[in-house]
């Protein structure tokens, strides 16, 4: 009777061990199938998200995915660092799941104009790009302009809304001089808009650009373009004038210069 119980325990244990066994097979069958799964898994769709100039296919291309390759035998880290050598994208995301889908999210800098003196696209960092890949929309800085003062520009730039930056057309470093030459205000730049008017703008009021469409619906710029001085402007008033009243006053200006220097000829001749 005892043997028969023993022999009942023993065929217990020996299942016990099988079920173990068998338990401990499956788990590593299914691990090992998800490994081989995962290994081989090749990219089946690619997202990419941020990129507003940075093509889709050149970050494909850099990353070397055009062919889309196992997705873990990708490296996130370096797949981020060669992003990065992208001039214009400044930081990178990447995502993957077991279903083959590569997310990639980046962050790139912005263009602020085009420096026409060393046919550069400068950055919002203030980084310089080759004009070999031409950017379109953007304003060009049509003339010289000291490092000092381009700094100061690039960094007034940074606090102004991107859409009204890409609003401008053409900006001409304009520093504002004495009669006799002397520079009085070196930040101040002419700014030719897209929409045919011009503003004047010195480096202290730069962030008064963000108001130029509240301005501009005001003052009915739509209709009446000319020139608006934000360099001089106060709480209480924005000063404006139209094409047609500088050009009268610019004329009345050029009167005033004969008549002198013909007062000035003749009372030569008088002496």
């Amino acid at each position: 009777m005892e043997k028969k119980r023993q022999q009942k325990i023993r065929r217990k244990k020996i299942k016990l061990k099988m079920k173990s066994f068998l338990k401990f097979f499956v788990v590593v069958c299914l691990l090992g199938a998800l490994i081989l799964y995962r290994n081989t898994l090749a990219i089946k769709n690619i997202y990419i998200k941020g990129n507003n100039v940075v093509k889709d296919i050149a970050i494909i291309e850099k990353l070397e995915i055009e062919n889309y390759p196992s997705i873990y035998k990708l490296s996130i880290k370096k797949s981020k660092e060669k992003l990065k050598e992208i001039p214009l994208i400044e930081d990178v995301k990447i995502r993957r799941n077991l279903f083959g889908k590569l997310t990639i999210e980046v962050k790139e800098e912005n263009i602020l104009f085009f420096y026409k003196y060393n046919n550069k696209y400068i950055t919002s960092s203030g980084k310089s790009l080759d004009d070999s890949i031409d950017y379109y929309g953007y304003p060009t800085l049509i003339n010289f302009t000291p490092d000092t003062v381009l700094t100061k520009l690039i960094n007034g730039f940074n606090k102004i809304d991107y859409n009204i930056i890409r609003m401008i057309g053409e900006i001409e470093y304009t520093p504002y001089k004495s009669s006799n030459g002397v520079i009085i205000d070196d930040g101040r730049f002419t700014l030719l808009m897209n929409d045919d008017n011009t503003v004047i703008i010195d480096i202290v009021n730069i962030k008064k650009l963000n108001e130029y469409n509240k301005i501009f619906a005001s003052l009915g710029m739509d209709t009446t373009k000319g020139a608006l001085y934000l360099d001089t402007i106060t709480e209480d008033n924005i000063y404006f004038k139209s094409y047609e009243t500088i050009a009268k006053e610019e004329e009345e200006a050029k009167k005033q210069q004969e008549e002198q220097e013909k007062e000035e000829n003749e009372d030569k001749e008088n002496d």
